[in-house]
């Protein structure tokens, strides 16, 4: 008995120590952006030997937008008979809200037969859950839950003595995370011989590839080694494609391989299955940005030549295309055009920035007056229909100063002859100043008994984008003289959930000459408004004690916590450090989402080592921001193991009454990998915040 508890509890040792895969299948495609998607984490293969009594632990954790209800876990036996489920195979698992660290535990026992031979034998685990059930309302009806499945197949490797090799998959990465219709990513495994001897010749190879759904992008579709020794590791990888038109859900590919023993008997082939996440690239769309827009800021005199020129940048994932741009002058009496109003561009690629120009002629009885050029631009991409297209626009203004020929009898004109704002880029949620400046152009007559009113063309769910602070949006000026010109200052209020871009707010005039003769007049304001980029990040990960040339694993949850997509975001491990998957590449990051990072440090040299998870993205306005959480590892020398005659370690001896049991092995030869498991016990409780349950064992 001593000696079956002394293997259970190296084996849990050992399970514990294995970086665990991530396996999720769901029934049916996901149309709601609100639905819980649950993480199933349970070791893929594990070791037993005939007779014994194993315990499977699986993790659930809600990676979804909504809560997960009325789980329930199912393990099935082996199809033979060899390896069979004891107690309950259904377990009812507590709900799991979405959001950081809703992770739920659950264990099942199986029994090994007595005389079961020497193989592999399959388990299918499978998850049944449901999102939460809407109830009826006065605007809708209740809509009732949907239900969700999750399945995996358990690899249980029965051996009756360990004299051969034996390779497990003992870790599978995908990156990115979640693949992208049309989009390049890598998988690879991490192999590692569990055996009594070194595996020779392995080859490995992808099954279920097509063109249809994931083909090769480079390589080839078979990789070998040379070998890989007792309790050693090795690493392969392929890289791969999406299909363009893959919808989003799970598929399941399969990694079969094969290797000899050192009598040159071939092993296998045996099969490992995964699955591949594909998600929505409605986020990966094309994403144009106006910016450097250049035009006269002066006043200018009739039959006088405008160049407008901007720089159009395509700060999105993908290819514009069928782009048109105009300049359309909104005064055809005092502007207007000298060359084609319409630019068409046939692509520009992500990152890409064209340069377009427009020539304007201030026409040759042109009023002194601000005339206004509404620019456009709007564009299709590959991800939506083209009659679904996209748009930007902004408004920009020409001043033009006409000699008064009959100043006596000519009409006066109130017009904005210049504005500014401080700051510069107006930021949501804030307060900002706007500068006006009005001006008579007449050159003898006064306008006055002046009221200007600001109106903005476009609102919110919370109301107007602008609210003017300690003042209304309509102001009084008695008078203007000839020429003259009246400045004002004004707080406004921006409303924080207004949307990165550029509004217009409308200035309208009613004002008198001095004969009493009523006028009115509009002019138009371009306000830029920019949201605040937040990037929120959790708790770093990792453990606190690491070894020379031993890989340890690095994470981290973050967050968009602010009201704009963060664009071309890149997360990675930087310092004196090798790394394993340490970059990640996350694209365009949408506000309200959550994403995790996990890459491997491998130190070099014993002693204390920092490092920094970088993240790196483009705000709304273009421009490039980095964030940096340090971490810092203790690096040891690794503590070579004892070797014992025979090759059987103490602990396979029977122990006599009294012996201390697991303790008199643990003190005097396993005090590096007890530092390793209070390692794994500290980062799984600081990853989950949640203790998992205790095993006792009564001798």
């Amino acid at each position: 008995m001593k000696r079956l508890l002394s293997r259970l509890l190296i084996f849990a040792i050992i399970f514990t120590m294995l970086p665990a895969g991530v396996w999720a299948e769901e029934d049916l495609a996901i149309a709601s952006p609100y639905y819980p998607d649950l993480m199933l984490i349970s070791s893929n293969s594990i070791r037993a030997e005939a007779g014994d009594r194993e315990t499977i632990e699986i993790e659930l954790k809600n990676v979804g937008t909504e809560k997960a209800t009325n789980i329930v876990a199912t393990l099935y036996s082996d199809e033979t008979g060899t390896v069979l489920v004891t107690g309950s195979s259904s377990k009812k698992i507590d709900d799991i809200d979405f959001g950081t660290n809703n992770v739920e535990s659950e264990y099942f026992n199986i029994d090994i037969d007595d005389d079961a031979e020497d193989d592999t034998y399959q388990m299918r685990l499978e998850v049944v859950y449901y999102n939460e059930y809407k109830e009826a309302t006065a605007e809708s009806e209740a809509i009732p839950p949907v239900k969700y499945t999750l399945s995996k197949t358990i690899n249980v490797r029965v051996t009756s003595s360990p004299t051969t090799p034996e390779l497990v998959v003992s870790r599978v990465d995908l990156m990115p995370v979640i693949v992208l219709p049309g989009g390049d990513f890598i998988v690879g495994f991490e192999l590692e011989n569990d055996g009594d001897g070194p595996a020779r010749d392995i080859k490995a190879s992808l099954k279920g590839l097509s063109v249809d759904a994931f083909s090769l992008r480079a390589g080839l579709s078979t990789k070998t080694l040379t070998s890989i020794n007792r309790g050693k590791k090795d690493y392969i990888y392929f890289e791969l494609k999406a299909a363009k038109g893959l919808k989003a859900g799970n598929y399941e590919l399969e990694l079969e391989y094969s290797y000899k023993d050192d009598k040159g008997t071939r092993i296998g082939p045996e099969k490992e299955g995964f699955s591949i996440q594909v998600g929505s690239n409605l986020e990966q769309a094309a994403n144009l940005l106006l910016q450097n827009i250049s035009y006269p800021s002066g006043p200018l005199g009739q039959n006088k030549e405008v160049k407008l020129s901007m720089e159009i940048r395509n700060q999105g994932q993908s290819i514009a295309k069928n782009v048109v741009v105009k300049a359309d002058s909104q005064d055809s009496n005092g502007l207007v055009p000298k060359s084609l109003s319409t630019a068409k561009i046939d692509a520009i690629a992500p990152g890409e920035t064209v340069k377009v120009d427009f020539l304007f002629l201030t026409a040759p009885n042109a009023m002194t007056s601000n005339y206004p050029i509404n620019i456009t631009v709007d564009y299709t991409d590959d991800l939506v229909s083209p009659e679904l297209r996209d748009q930007v626009s902004q408004m920009i203004g020409v001043f033009v100063n006409a000699p008064d020929e009959d100043a006596n009898l000519s009409t006066p004109k109130l017009i904005i002859d210049k504005y500014s704002f401080s700051p510069t880029m107006v930021e949501a949620g804030q307060n900002f100043e706007m500068y006006l400046s009005f001006y008579n152009t007449n050159s003898s007559r006064a306008v006055r008994n002046i009221k200007i009113f600001l109106t903005a063309e476009e609102e919110t769910d919370s109301g107007s984008v602008f609210t003017p602070v300690n003042s209304s949006n309509t102001f009084y000026i008695d008078s203007i003289a000839p020429k003259g010109r009246v400045e004002k200052t004004i707080t406004m209020f921006t409303i924080p959930d207004a949307k990165a871009k550029t509004y217009t707010i409308t200035a309208n005039f009613e004002y008198e000459d001095t004969a009493a003769n009523p006028y009115q007049a509009q002019e138009f304001i371009g306000i830029p408004v920019v949201q605040q980029s937040r990037l929120e990040t959790g708790e770093v990960g990792y453990f606190p004690e690491s070894y020379v040339g031993q890989s340890t694993p690095v994470s981290v949850e973050f967050y968009n916590t602010g009201k704009v997509t963060l664009y071309n975001m890149m997360v990675k491990l930087e310092g004196d450090f090798q790394t394993e998957n340490g970059q990640y590449y996350v694209g365009n990051f949408n506000s309200g989402s959550s994403e995790y990072f996990e890459g491997y440090v491998i130190p070099m040299n014993p002693g204390e080592l920092s490092g920094d998870i970088v993240f790196t993205f483009e705000d709304s306005t273009g421009q490039m921001q980095e964030v940096r959480k340090p971490f810092t590892l203790n690096v040891m020398d690794m503590m070579p193991m004892p070797e014992y005659p025979g090759g059987e370690p103490p602990f396979e001896e029977p122990m006599p009454e009294g012996s201390g049991g697991i303790k008199s092995f643990l003190i005097p030869g396993g005090v590096a990998l007890a530092a390793i498991v209070a390692g794994v016990i500290f980062y799984r409780k600081r990853k989950a915040k949640k203790a998992n349950e205790e095993m006792e064992i009564d001798e």
